[in-house]
């Protein structure tokens, strides 16, 4: 199985609310050291992010949004809340927020909200695979 293929089982398994599942892939994708993990899930959170805000946001909007994510998903309280909002808003358009956050920082925080994001959604089985090939082409676009 590619690489690329195990990111969107994720993303797939992910908005299918299989935590189960979930929790193998990312064991496998830590063992495998994220290869093209930045590209594909950077690109999952891009897209979804702005699906949700569009372009009518405020920071306010994105600080209770963080707020919510931080309060749904258990690990998300340990990452620091004005990093996870700078991100959200760097995906909006307002890149220089991030100049100073680790990779390995952004993505955590990208899986985080992407779960949270996909699951306000609710995707229909065509509407997952349509998000699938978009991040897929997308993500294709940088690597």
């Amino acid at each position: 199985m590619s690489v690329r293929t195990e990111f969107s089982d994720l993303i797939r398994a992910m908005a299918r609310r299989d935590w189960g599942t979930v929790d193998q892939l990312l064991d496998g994708l830590e063992a495998s050291g994220w290869r093209g993990g930045n590209q594909v899930i950077g690109a999952a959170f891009a897209i979804a992010v702005n699906d949700r805000f569009g372009t009518t946001h405020s920071p306010t909007d994105v600080a209770h949004f963080v707020a919510e994510t931080r309060a749904q998903f258990p690990g998300a309280e340990s990452l620091p809340a004005l990093e996870m909002e700078g991100l959200v808003r760097a995906a909006l358009g307002e890149v220089g927020l991030i100049d100073n956050l680790s990779p390995e920082t952004a993505l955590q925080m990208q899986i985080v909200f992407l779960g949270k994001l996909l699951q306000d959604r609710d995707l229909t089985e065509t509407q997952l695979e349509e998000f699938v090939a978009d991040v897929e082409r997308t993500a294709a676009e940088y690597l």
